[in-house]
């Protein structure tokens, strides 16, 4: 949540010294990828959502349909211009700061679903769900980014978003972008796993 403000804080500061909101569109990009953190929060938080099997899924199907929008803002890197008004290094440090902001909520959402998947399905299949959510978290960046389809545009016009997945399988582009960020996501995450785990360790 620190890291959020911070990031915030220098959105406010660009547009301040800018007198331009170009960037502006950074807060709701990270406002959008503490919805999964909120979710799991949540979920792990009454224990009636999760030791229940039904319950979980529902939660689970929310948590996902959110989940892209945190490794998401990796890819606002894309509108970093080196003719800014703003020193470059500046504009790096804001864009790598809600990139990081973004990972950091995703992964501790993937850490809280992923304790109450093991609690209820067992480590194996634990396991298995977190490699195809990161998977499918990379297919729903690029669905974002290139389709310009949000989380919410599953619930308003869901049968246009639908209708355009399917090319999407034979589609190269999309099949390398969501690949190659899907195991990004999810080796970072194991990453973040095995350090939370190890500091828990020597806490005990």
């Amino acid at each position: 949540m620190l890291l959020a403000l911070f990031s915030f804080m220098l959105v406010a500061v660009r547009i301040i010294a800018t007198q331009r909101v170009f960037y502006g569109f950074l807060i709701f990009n990270l406002i959008l990828a503490i919805v999964p953190f909120l979710v799991a929060f949540v979920w792990i938080a009454i224990p009636r959502l999760y030791t229940n099997k039904y319950l979980l899924l529902i939660g689970t199907a929310g948590w996902l349909l959110f989940l892209p929008n945190a490794p998401y803002l990796v890819t606002d890197f894309l509108h970093f211009k080196k003719e800014s008004a703003m020193p470059e290094w500046f504009d790096v440090l804001m864009l790598t700061s809600f990139a990081c902001s973004g990972l950091a909520f995703g992964f501790t959402s993937l850490a809280t679903m992923h304790q109450m998947w093991e609690f209820r399905f067992g480590r194996k299949l634990a396991a298995t769900c977190i490699f195809c959510g990161c998977l499918l978290s990379g297919l729903g960046v690029y669905i974002g980014r290139f389709l310009r389809y949000n989380s919410w545009d599953m619930l308003h016009k869901p049968l246009t978003l639908i209708a355009d997945l399917p090319p999407l399988l034979f589609e190269l582009k999309a099949i390398g972008f969501s690949i190659g960020y899907g195991v990004f996501f999810f080796l970072f995450y194991r990453i973040f796993s095995n350090q939370t785990a190890s500091t828990h360790e020597h806490g005990n």
